[in-house]
């Protein structure tokens, strides 16, 4: 950010001095329009991004912030990832082969943002997955290179401002194909790979939304997805007390169920099938901190929860 430097000795004439005085007073206030129009937050409460399920799939897969941790002395943002896929794809193509996949992630990302750049974590290390302040001619890698890939560097062509929702955020344009949004990410998804044509995962933003903003990139249903039946829609389940210490209870529909409970940073800390309604798990030996809870039946459908030990 430029800074501005205070002239030395006002000028002594009371009219020049009032000159000086408005001038400066106003090269102030667009010294400050940068700041008060400073990068939208990351993963606002609410957020939740919604992608296509790949190339020859049926279905979507969804992200959504699901809350904070600390990782390295930093404040990071947990996302987790749910997905419904059923292939081929549906008509004109072929029918549907059998009920869609179903598979949910609670801890899929996590991030870190510091001014206009965002980090994602991986096997320990932090990196680059977007920045956002980057300007024509700028650029980043995909995050998590691994070494002997051959990676072309992400190169800003373009960037501006759009208003969603009454709220301006900047985008700078990769390719002339897509866009990365602040606050919301990349359009095509939310990491971005090297080689940067292939595929490998979600690929298309259907819609992102917050708690204060909707956006929507592909017409139709965010979810929408040709026989979907409820039973694979995830739901949040019943869980008491929260917080808790040495155990929680879950409420389950009737059935047998598999829960699995993980650790801000996505291990496995427990896992436990059940068939009882109100299943109650003993957590003594897990130390304090907040946990991630998947409830999977024998259909396929899935629920999750957050849980925090005190």
């Amino acid at each position: 950010m430029s800074s501005f430097r205070q002239g030395s000795i006002p000028p002594p004439s009371p009219v020049l001095f009032l000159h000086w005085f408005i001038m400066r007073a106003a090269l102030i206030h667009l010294a400050l329009l940068p700041v008060l129009a400073a990068a939208q937050p990351w993963c606002p409460p609410g957020a939740t991004w919604t992608y296509e399920a790949g190339m020859f799939l049926a279905g979507f897969t969804r992200m959504s912030y699901t809350g904070d941790t600390l990782v390295d002395g930093y404040t990071a943002q947990i996302i987790d990832r749910y997905s419904a896929v059923q292939y081929p794809q549906p008509p004109p193509g072929p029918i549907f082969s059998g009920p869609p996949a179903v598979s949910y992630t609670p801890v899929a990302v996590i991030t870190r943002a510091e001014g206009d750049v965002v980090f994602t974590l991986q096997g320990g290390e932090w990196d680059t997955l977007y920045w956002f302040g980057a300007a024509p001619g700028q650029g980043w890698t995909a995050a998590h290179v691994q070494e002997g890939q051959d990676c072309v560097p992400f190169v800003v062509a373009d960037t501006g401002t759009t208003v969603i929702d009454g709220m301006a955020l900047r985008w700078i344009e990769i390719e002339s194909w897509y866009r990365v949004y602040e606050r919301i990410g990349s359009t095509w998804d939310m990491f971005m790979y090297c080689p940067n044509w292939i595929i490998d995962g979600p690929m298309g933003m259907r819609c992102y939304s917050d708690d204060d903003i909707s956006f929507q990139v592909a017409s139709g249903e965010c979810e929408q997805f040709v026989g979907l039946d409820d039973m694979y829609s995830p739901s949040r389940t019943n869980l008491f007390p929260n917080p808790g210490t040495t155990h929680f209870t879950l409420d389950l529909p009737p059935g047998p169920h598999t829960i699995t409970l993980f650790d801000a940073t996505g291990r496995t800390m427990l896992q436990q099938r059940t068939t009882d309604a109100r299943a109650v798990i003993g957590t003594e030996a897990l130390p304090a901190g907040l946990y991630r809870i998947t409830v999977s039946d024998d259909r396929g459908g899935v629920m999750g929860a957050t849980w925090v030990k005190e």
